[in-house]
């Protein structure tokens, strides 16, 4: 299946807008999150949500992503790790399950944990943008919304 149609631009479709912005989106509204997590659900989506805001060191944010979807016990965790087990979840080996419309990853909290960690949030966040791309590749929808 391919990742979006041609009828999705005239559709004013969240998950369309999201992939157009990179894959990945700020929704700093609380209103407008819960909004987007239930329009996502209800079109078929797994949404997981990560709370990125408690995260105090790196190691956390690895646990949580590794727990979260399922890593395998291998995981390297590191930034390399991360990237190589994203990328196997943007084929759908783990993490969720292809026959569902897409995968939808929440990290609430963004903020905090970029200003606790500035330089590995923006490798996290380019690694979900960059990820975000690659399953598209494959007709897969990995999307991710930063709150």
């Amino acid at each position: 299946m391919p990742a979006f149609s041609t009828d999705d631009i005239l559709g004013n479709r969240l998950d369309f807008e999201i992939a157009c912005d990179g894959f990945v989106r700020w929704l700093r509204d609380d209103t407008a999150l819960r909004n987007a997590e239930t329009w996502l659900r209800r079109e078929g989506y797994r949404v997981i949500e990560l709370d990125a805001g408690a995260w105090r060191e790196a190691m956390q944010m690895h646990i949580a992503f590794a727990t979260a979807l399922q890593f395998p016990s291998h995981f390297g965790r590191n930034l390399d790790a991360l990237d190589d087990c994203m990328s196997d979840v943007a084929v759908a080996n783990y993490g969720w399950d292809g026959t569902e419309t897409g995968l939808v990853l929440i990290l609430s909290g963004f903020d905090d944990f970029a200003q606790r960690l500035p330089r590995i949030a923006d490798h996290v966040k380019q690694i979900l943008g960059r990820q975000g791309r690659y399953a598209a590749l494959f007709g897969n929808r990995l999307l991710t919304i930063l709150s």
